[in-house]
């Protein structure tokens, strides 16, 4: 019974791809006629129109998303979905970020328009790295060409959000509807058509803005026209007329408001995900960009993981010498299940190890400055001072990614971000025995914050010191 079931499944895609391949689409298609068409267009409102919306070159604003979908030739209804997206928009800058949640998964997307890339972070735990598409004026992120200039870049608001299109080559002009309530508010009601002839797709919106009399919280600019809702219905027709699939939406639109007024901290990708793009990307090392550790310094660090609220502390004091050849680390910290102190001084030029027992006053000298691996979840410290040639001494080179700035330690500081990725690293110990397993973690992400002037911005003439120190 299994198997004649998988064989009519077969001879359905059989059938649907040979009417698909085999008939071609008529000329005078111009979209699905219980929707919209383009030629005529909806008869419009015996009103007199309003001006045309008009829209800022930034803004931000928050949408909530409810979508539908129908399989009519199957008379199939799937559940809705509701997805809450966050808009971060700049037309001057060229740059876009969409911030998506969905069931309580966050996705952040950040639009490179000028490299034609965008990064997709993950629940804030990974970035796919993908290419932004091109010309697609059924998606209003798509990147375009504006004449003159050859460089790609975001669409204006009205293409962005697929109201109109003033350019000659995609031109879609809205018809005006009317005046209605949505929301409890007051609008105005236009409706565009878009139609893709290669699929046989056609998507009707009809947009509702704010009247000009109406006065929304957020609105800071009364030149700018407020989207309040949308209402899209989409269909895939076969060519003899036949509907495929219907999707409903609604958006509703909240809080937009004309410019940007989030902090840079609040336009950085999230902590710690470090975004390879693969071949071409302008990877740096940390001294391209000033950011180099001294010879001789005196610090004292707080660390802590995931996995314990308790945090550690240690010293450590590093010397290069004055040729750079003679170096030393000494760090003073209480060891893990300790109630006292000790001090270890690794020499790497007589390659030894001085221990000392702040308590009895005793020292141990050995050979090596290495010790056995250590988990980086249960002994913090030790895992850093093993592996600090990778922190301090001899960082990687053309690796790191600039992600911006960001305030460190709660909101006292301003940091430039650095992050890179390393593979293979770092070796997992068994917490029963502290022995190695033979495995390493696939991919380790590092991040540093570092209190100096952003190694690409200019200081304003306020504030010519960015940091503190």
């Amino acid at each position: 019974m299994q198997q004649h079931s998988v064989c009519v499944f077969l001879v359905l895609l059989f059938i649907g791809k040979y009417q698909a391949q085999e008939t071609a689409a008529p000329p005078d298609w111009n979209g699905d006629p219980k929707l919209c068409t383009i030629s005529p267009p909806v008869t419009p409102s015996p009103l007199p129109p309003p001006p045309m919306p008009k829209f800022p070159r930034q803004a931000e604003f928050a949408l909530e998303r409810v979508e539908i979908k129908n399989l009519p030739t199957f008379n199939f209804t799937a559940p809705s979905e509701l997805t809450l997206t966050e808009y971060l928009y700049d037309y001057d800058a060229n740059k876009l970020i969409i911030v998506k949640n969905k069931n309580g998964f966050i996705d952040a997307e950040y639009f490179y328009y000028d490299k034609l890339k965008k990064s997709t972070y993950i629940g804030t735990d990974y970035c796919v790295v993908s290419n932004i598409t091109v010309n697609q004026d059924m998606d209003g992120a798509s990147a375009i060409q504006i004449a003159p200039s050859t460089e790609w870049h975001v669409r204006p608001m009205n293409e962005f959000l697929l109201f109109s299109s003033e350019d000659p080559s995609r031109r879609i002009t809205p018809v005006y509807l009317g005046t209605d309530i949505a929301r409890g508010i007051p609008v105005h009601k236009w409706q565009s058509c878009y139609i893709n002839k290669t699929d046989f797709r056609t998507v009707r919106r009809i947009w509702y803005f704010a009247q000009e009399t109406v006065k929304l919280p957020g609105s800071t600019n009364d030149n700018y026209t407020t989207p309040v809702q949308a209402l899209i219905s989409a269909s895939y027709d076969f060519p003899n007329g036949t509907q495929a699939a219907e999707f409903d939406e609604v958006f509703n639109v909240y809080s937009f408001r004309p410019g940007i007024i989030e902090s840079a901290a609040a336009l950085s990708p999230p902590k710690g995900v470090f975004c390879s793009s693969g071949p071409g990307q302008e990877l740096i090392s940390l001294k391209d960009v000033g950011v180099e550790w001294p010879n001789h310094f005196s610090v004292r660090v707080d660390a802590s993981t995931s996995r314990s609220a308790r945090w550690q502390r240690f010293h450590i004091r590093y010397n290069q010498g004055r040729d750079g050849e003679a170096r030393r680390l000494r760090y003073d910290y209480m060891p893990p299940g300790s109630e006292d102190f000790e001090s270890v001084i690794h020499d790497y030029s007589d390659n030894l190890t001085y221990t000392i027992d702040r308590r009895v006053g005793s020292c141990k000298i050995s050979a090596g400055v290495r010790t056995s691996p250590v988990s980086a979840i249960s002994d913090p410290i030790l895992f850093f001072i093993i592996h600090e040639a990778r922190f301090i001494f001899s960082p990687p080179e053309k690796a790191w990614e600039y992600n911006g700035l960001r305030p460190c330690r709660g909101n006292a500081i301003k940091c430039t971000i650095l992050t890179t990725s390393v593979d293979n690293f770092p070796a997992i110990v068994d917490p029963d025995n502290g022995m190695t397993t033979g495995e390493t973690w696939a991919v380790t992400n590092m991040e540093y914050g570092w209190s100096i002037r952003a190694p690409f911005a200019t200081a304003t003439p306020d504030r010519p010191k960015g940091f503190d120190y």
